[in-house]
């Protein structure tokens, strides 16, 4: 009775944590939303103290660990790394400190950096990082109650039938992409890693997950039909997300995939589901959430929940901070990103955009996989209707940029690289693009937007 009870209230309570909207001072968001909002309006100052205190640490560890070797496994897991990651997470923190504490403020070279459209975006009181530090802490300190005491098991076994069917993974797969799609699309990015690791998931099936359903949140959503002008469509402008996804993860589930072969993370049993002969789907499913209720020890697996947010704070934020930022400047200060989208100008052009608005589609259909706000920021001002509503869709079905997913892709254990992820997004890409055209063709035919 006791595991049955462990099953139902901490699961449940997981899953309305996650993924169960409330309103609170006339606001609807998931309580995750609600929390990061209740700090960013109530102790920010705190906050960041404790970040930059964070940012410091790591800079210092990981120069220190160049030359020093711990006897402990963990601390040297935490501040080891390649080369490159050394470099990109000393150049990380030290661009955190910089923005946050606004240094050589008074320098010209200087001002690129802490443009609020570069590292101020990336940094600060309204930055990016400051909600990712706040989402990782309270989001994978909350994690287990979705993913380690049998709702995964529960869920995955009622639809991994159909799931299978669809896109050739299990059904667990159908928690991570609810809790990007409500949630946030890095949490479920984390929740497939985490996944892969402990043998729910194959490589290939980890990869499929990671790459088709981690969307970013219902939130953020809203934020960018609201900047593009759509709060009063936002059910279509998000349905058409949720369209084009499925179709490439229907897709990308039948690619060949050669690199991401189905074999198990080291040492693990793969998590396999066979209903008994004597029992139902819906009673197997209950009993294997109960004997995973079982199986899951609460103390060591809040220990093991602040390892992971260690290693996180440690291993992914600075290095976000780095790639995101420079690839802001490259976007604000350069023609870089005109220039590699200039074969797109034409097209837009062919399918019935003047050629003013194709020049401001082009660029903002690559400028995505810098950061997902770049491409709101580049098409908000375009007069057409259909531009800003195919661009703000295909921002989100691209769903990889490189300030935030992109990065955290490279870092998981499924075994991306950068030119992994670079692959992931000229996929998505180029399937999303003609899925969009026929949906914003048919939209404006009904007069939904306007061309």
């Amino acid at each position: 009775m006791i595991n049955k009870l462990k099953f139902i209230f901490l699961s449940i309570f997981g899953f309305v944590f996650f993924l169960v909207p409330f309103t609170i001072n006339d606001e609807s968001k998931i309580m995750l939303s609600h929390i990061i909002d209740f700090v960013k309006n109530n102790i920010l100052d705190e906050f960041l103290a404790f970040t930059a205190a964070s940012a410091w640490i790591v800079l210092i560890a990981t120069v220190v660990f160049i030359f020093y070797t711990s006897q402990s496994k963990f601390i040297n897991s935490m501040f080891k790394a390649s080369a490159f990651n050394v470099v990109l997470r000393i150049v990380g923190s030290f661009l955190y400190l910089m923005v946050l504490n606004k240094w050589f403020e008074s320098y010209d070279f200087a001002s690129a950096i802490l443009d609020p459209n570069t590292g101020g975006l990336m940094a600060g009181a309204d930055g990016l990082l400051t909600t990712l530090y706040i989402t990782f802490f309270v989001g994978i300190l909350a994690l287990p109650l979705l993913t380690h005491f049998g709702i995964v098991e529960f869920v995955g076994i009622l639809l991994g039938p159909i799931v299978v069917k669809l896109f050739r993974v299990p059904g667990y797969s159908m928690i991570d992409a609810i809790a990007s799609f409500v949630g946030d699309g890095t949490i479920g990015i984390v929740v497939t890693d985490r996944q892969y690791q402990r043998g729910y998931y194959n490589r290939r099936e980890a990869y499929i997950i990671a790459t088709s359903f981690s969307v970013v949140g219902i939130a953020f959503a809203a934020a960018v039909a609201e900047e593009l002008g759509f709060s009063s469509i936002f059910p279509i402008f998000y349905g058409s997300i949720l369209l084009v996804t499925l179709v490439i993860a229907f897709i990308m589930a039948r690619l060949p995939l050669k690199k991401f072969e189905p074999t198990y993370y080291e040492g693990k049993t793969p998590k396999s589901v066979e209903i008994p002969e004597d029992k139902t789907i819906l009673e197997h499913a209950f009993d294997s959430a109960v004997e995973q209720a079982n199986e899951t020890k609460i103390i060591p697996t809040i220990i093991d929940a602040f390892k992971n947010i260690v290693h996180i704070y440690v291993g992914f934020l600075p290095i976000i901070m780095a790639i995101g930022t420079i690839s802001l400047i490259i976007a604000e200060y350069t023609p870089f990103f005109d220039i590699i989208s200039a074969p797109l100008v034409p097209m837009y052009e062919l399918i019935g955009y003047s050629t003013e608005v194709a020049m401001q589609m082009a660029p903002a259909s690559v400028a995505g996989f810098a950061d997902m706000y770049l491409p709101a920021l580049f098409i908000s001002g375009a007069t057409s209707e259909a531009a800003r509503f195919f661009i703000g869709v295909l921002a989100f079905t691209q769903l990889v940029f490189m300030s935030e997913t992109g990065m955290i892709l490279v870092k998981t254990k499924i075994g991306l690289n950068f030119w992994d992820v670079v692959k992931v997004f000229l996929f998505r890409t180029i399937i999303s693009i003609p899925i969009l055209i026929i949906i914003t063709n048919v939209l404006a035919v009904m007069n939904v937007i306007s061309f």
